[in-house]
């Protein structure tokens, strides 16, 4: 058996940064934080659900990691840390983990929380079979075959040893299953609130974390402190979050401006006066994310590779990245974004070079007369940004001839229900992690089993080498599977990868105790936060 108490091989390091006027000396008082105070942020889309299992959208999942709390949890760098789980051993095949519980946590309606708590609630993801946006995962547990076939009631690899001592075994070795428990589908929750509620249980959630729900209504929700959380109460009294349906950045920062918001997104326009500017507290991060164009390569034209290759060959990305958001962002050229394990600058997708569209396309039978080629794109967003930036990427492909309909459907759930539909041709869309690990996006997107991979992309050494690193305990081993899958969907051209987004917030100057990994904002441990002023 060996102990587990220190970070996995590959750990994430980057180092918050606020911006300082030059020659400004830096303060060297210490302030010891302080209780109290109402912490007020935004959600530019309304959460659709609240049950851990269920939600997939990074707006509910802000919610949840204050709500809820799992066997463990990541710190500001992306390791292994304890939560409920004190400490814990894996056997020496990788098969089975043993976790020892804090005996002092309780839900939020105040029973004690114990390892029976979590047998239920990753028995209930398999129950939810593919509602369960978890289910991939936890179908790897010993026993989970037969119990979803009904030949079973119970996962034989899920076992509460007594009340705070939990055994879970696997079918077989999987990487990745420590981070997954530190994702918000693995959170603990009672079973007897989910039976009084049921279907509602993600409107009326009762976790064990450091906030409790106080009221969810209309694009209002509001949390308050857990006086009986097991690290001691949070500092903060409650934390306020206010719906901006549509992602209204301009009128976010407005209301930050005029004190009603501790905190705002920083956009476009006024990003370089935020930057320069000592009245507020500016942190930029970067984070393990992509925005990218997806192509449905079971389309009729770009079921051909040479299309999407010319799709890809055709957009200047620097120049238009450059015009559009300054240095916000990075463009990026692959999959597997910069900081994550596997990530390989060699592996670098298509650079501009409109001779090699236009010969690409004349190869499919298109060629380069206008009209000749019609294509559409759909956007969730409707920003000025994102309006001015496929303004530019349809300039682009004007130029070889390619006719870019652009389509905005502004409403989250409507989105994904027509990406799943199979009937658009590309779109434009943006993936962060959940967890530190290459899987998390090659088998996400790209996977032909996926319910993400919206490209309908299907390559079967892709999902070989896909299906080998998830079972490759060897860290060295899975870099180069992940590598020389990257490399395939790379050459196979099923998505443009556009640029690696970066965390950029400004904060009122009495916020303290942030701490931002490089999973972003949704996972903030607001907890930590606290207020010199309220």
């Amino acid at each position: 058996m060996k102990r587990l108490l220190v970070p996995l091989a590959f750990t994430l390091i980057f180092i918050i940064g606020c911006q300082q006027q030059p020659g400004e000396k830096p303060k060297q008082v210490k302030l010891e934080p302080r209780n109290g105070g109402v912490y007020r942020a935004a959600l530019p889309w309304s959460p659709r659900n609240l049950d851990p299992a269920f939600s997939t959208d990074i707006y509910s999942v802000t919610i949840i990691q204050q709500l809820f709390d799992g066997l463990v949890q990541f710190d500001q760098n992306l390791n292994i840390v304890p939560a409920i789980a004190t400490n814990w051993t894996v056997s020496s095949d990788g098969l089975t983990y043993t976790f020892d519980l804090r005996e002092d946590v309780t839900f939020h309606n105040g029973r004690q929380v114990t390892a029976a708590d979590f047998v239920y609630s990753f028995t209930r993801i398999l129950d939810l079979q593919k509602r369960a946006s978890a289910l991939s995962f936890f179908e790897r547990v010993k026993g989970a075959t037969s119990y979803l076939r009904g030949d079973s009631t119970e996962v034989e690899g899920l076992k509460a040893l007594d009340s705070h001592i939990l055994e879970i075994t696997l079918e077989e070795p999987f990487s990745p299953f420590l981070y997954v428990l530190a994702m918000k589908s693995s959170k603990v929750i009672p079973k007897e609130e989910v039976e009084r509620w049921g279907e509602e249980f993600g409107h009326h959630p009762v976790g064990s974390g450091p906030f409790r729900l106080e009221s969810w209504e209309g694009n209002r929700i509001v949390l308050s402190a857990n006086p009986n959380y097991y690290e001691g109460r949070p500092y903060l009294d409650r934390v306020e979050f206010t719906v901006y349906e549509g992602s209204q950045n301009e009128r976010i920062f407005q209301d930050f401006q005029a004190g009603l918001l501790e905190v705002a997104p920083v956009y476009g326009g006024i990003r370089e006066q935020i930057a320069k500017s000592p009245q507020y507290h500016f942190v930029r991060k970067p984070t393990l994310s992509l925005l990218f164009y997806g192509m449905n390569c079971s389309d009729t034209i770009l079921k051909d590779k040479r299309v999407r290759q010319a799709l890809n060959y055709a957009i200047n990305k620097e120049r238009i990245i450059q015009q559009y958001v300054k240095d916000q962002f990075v463009p990026a050229s692959t999959i597997i974004p910069p900081g994550m394990p596997s990530y390989t600058p060699e592996n670098k997708s298509y650079p501009y070079n409109l001779d090699k569209a236009k010969y690409l396309l004349g190869e499919a039978g298109y060629g380069v007369s206008p009209g000749k080629l019609s294509l559409s794109i759909l956007s969730a967003s409707k920003s000025k940004l994102a309006q001015e930036e496929l303004a530019l990427v349809a300039r682009d492909l004007a130029a070889v001839g390619v006719d870019l309909a652009v389509q905005y459907e502004t409403d989250w759930p409507a989105f994904e229900t027509r990406l799943k539909s199979g009937q658009i041709q590309l779109f434009r869309y943006a993936w962060s992690a959940d967890i530190p690990d290459p899987d998390n996006f090659l088998s996400i997107l790209c996977s032909s089993t996926s319910p993400y991979n919206f490209m309908h992309y299907h390559n079967p050494e892709v999902d070989r080498l896909l299906s080998q690193g998830l079972v490759t305990t060897d860290m060295l081993k899975r870099v180069r599977l992940y590598r020389k899958a990257e490399k395939i969907v790379l050459e196979d051209a099923p998505m443009v990868p556009w640029l690696y987004l970066t965390f950029e917030s400004v904060f009122q100057p009495y916020v303290k105790g942030l701490e931002i990994s490089a999973l972003g904002g949704p996972y903030i441990p607001l907890k930590e936060v606290w207020l010199t002023e309220h």
